[in-house]
């Protein structure tokens, strides 16, 4: 093929390619109303109110058991979902990054625990069992601090990270009679923790000071430890047991906030 000929060809395709880009829309402006929302952002501080469903997880749960029988493991742990609510103070930086400090109060949660484990002069060839039933409920003051990647549609989303402590209280944990070592319950306690969490989720302007929120954050809450369980009949190695019992949560979250400055209508 000849130069001419080639140079001929490219000259058609770049021809073709102008005329069809003349018969497509027009790209959006990025000064649309519709991508910025209908009202402008003004730095400054703001409060808020959240309310949540939270499902507990038991992570590497141990119990000082272990050193008075054989063979000791945890067969389960099991958490219900508890209510969460939460109020807060925060302030808008900019565009892309606000910060608050909250505080929360988890539900009572309730526990159940199955363990099993070997005794031959209490349960003979087959592995005792024992069941434990209880509930934590615990309170959160944490610091965070959010990312927010533009508004479309006045809807913002945002990715955030928080540190701060979890208070736990760990209800009284029951034993109730059965293959194992007999009936018992143990006192209270309490314990305060560091605590992480990592959220994600989007926000939907109401009004130029009120803000919908609805987010997912998993937390890690560090780990909460039983009273001294002591049994109704205080023989064998049933005296003394604590448990202790990581705690994660994936929490579903909706809140409002409330801006104390106003943010002015665009044209």
């Amino acid at each position: 093929m000849s130069r001419a000929m080639l140079l001929g060809g490219l000259l058609a395709l770049l021809t073709g390619a102008a005329s069809a880009a003349d018969i497509l829309p027009p790209a959006p402006s990025l000064d649309s109303a519709h991508l910025r929302g209908r009202f402008e952002l003004e730095a400054g501080a703001y409060v808020r109110a959240d309310a949540s469903f939270g499902w507990l997880a038991g992570r590497n749960a141990v119990s000082t058991f272990t050193s008075d029988v054989a063979s000791f493991r945890f067969d389960a742990t099991r958490f219900e979902r508890a209510p969460i609510t939460g109020l807060g103070v925060g302030y808008q930086l900019n565009g892309f990054l606000r910060t608050d400090l909250t505080v929360e109060q988890r539900g009572s949660a309730r526990y159940q625990g199955s363990a099993s484990y070997v005794d031959g002069a209490v349960c003979g060839a087959a592995r005792c069992a024992d069941a434990y039933a209880g509930a934590i409920r615990s309170t959160l003051v944490m610091a965070n601090a959010y990312g927010e990647i533009g508004s479309w549609f006045d809807v913002t989303p945002f990715v955030g990270l928080g540190l701060g402590l979890a208070r736990h209280t760990f209800e009284p944990v029951s034993l109730p009679a059965g293959n194992g070592h007999g009936a018992g319950q143990s006192a209270g306690a309490m314990q305060t923790r560091f605590a992480f969490a990592l959220m994600t989720g989007l926000a939907y302007d109401l009004t130029p000071q009120i803000k919908v929120e609805t987010s997912y954050r998993y937390v890690n809450m560090g780990a909460a430890r039983s009273g001294v369980i002591t049994c109704a009949i205080p023989a064998g190695a049933c005296v003394g047991q604590t448990q202790r019992i990581g705690l994660a949560a994936h929490d579903l979250r909706i809140g409002l906030r409330y801006a104390l400055s106003d943010g002015s209508s665009q044209d």
